[in-house]
């Protein structure tokens, strides 16, 4: 009597390379606010102007302008110093 084959839910065959939860089943990402979407897509296609839109940075600009858009501004002043007045012997 030739047996069934039974394929485990852990084996090889049951994974797809393209997605990590398994063959068919898609992964899911936390969506983006609109407007925030919208100021990594623009600062992605700012960088990729200022390459020349060479090919093959996609990726890289995209995770680039994430990066900065959750930074948030740069700050153009020091942080704010609560002991730039405390006065010591070694710099009086």
């Amino acid at each position: 009597m030739p047996s069934e084959r039974v394929q485990r839910p852990d084996s090889p065959e049951s994974k797809s390379d393209a997605s990590p939860g398994g063959a068919g089943l898609t992964p899911r990402s936390p969506a983006l606010p609109a407007d925030q979407a919208d100021r990594i897509a623009s600062r992605a296609y700012e960088l990729a102007r200022q390459r020349g839109f060479s090919p093959g940075h996609e990726l890289d600009d995209w995770l680039q302008a994430e990066r900065e858009v959750e930074a948030g501004a740069p700050r153009n002043t020091p942080p704010d110093n609560p002991f730039g007045d405390v006065r010591t012997t070694s710099n009086e």
